[in-house]
Order: C-alpha cells, then sequence, then structure tokens
C-alpha cells in the first residue's frame, strides 16, 4: 500500500475546516439578517439588506465549490493509495 504524505492531508483537512467554518458564519448572518427583517411581526422590505444576503448567498455557494473540490482532493488521496 502506497503511502501519502501526512503534511498534504493535514493541509487539506486544515482547509476544510476552515472553509466549514466560514460556511457556518455565513449561514448564521443570513439567518440574522432574514430574522432583521421581522417587525412588529411583519416582514420589511430593506433592499440594503437584501442586497447583503445576496451578496452573502453568492459567497456561500462559492464556499461549497470549494468545499467539495477539497473533499474530493481529501478522497483522491484515500484511493490512489
Amino acid at each position: 500500500m502506497k503511502k501519502f504524505s501526512k503534511n498534504d492531508f493535514n493541509r487539506l483537512l486544515k482547509q476544510y475546516k476552515t472553509l466549514s467554518v466560514e460556511k457556518l458564519e455565513m449561514e448564521q448572518e443570513i439567518l440574522t439578517l432574514y430574522e432583521s427583517l421581522i417587525i412588529d411581526n411583519a416582514v420589511t422590505i430593506n433592499s440594503d439588506k437584501l442586497k447583503t444576503i445576496e451578496s452573502l448567498r453568492d459567497r456561500l455557494n462559492i464556499v461549497n465549490r470549494e468545499m467539495k473540490k477539497t473533499d474530493k482532493k481529501i478522497l483522491k488521496t484515500f484511493k490512489n493509495n
């Protein structure tokens, strides 16, 4: 069985963890922004907040793609060994 570099694996794992934390933080921020649109049991439209939510969702999509790429690299490391 071929061995792989522990440093490479740790680097990928650290990258995945970082992306995971970033993803959770963005999801929490989006949730908070959605909740802040509710005032006195009515949903108010705030274009600045909606733009921020859209921006966060775009960033979240990028993070999700990067997580998938990193996950594939990690799995490929094991499959090649």
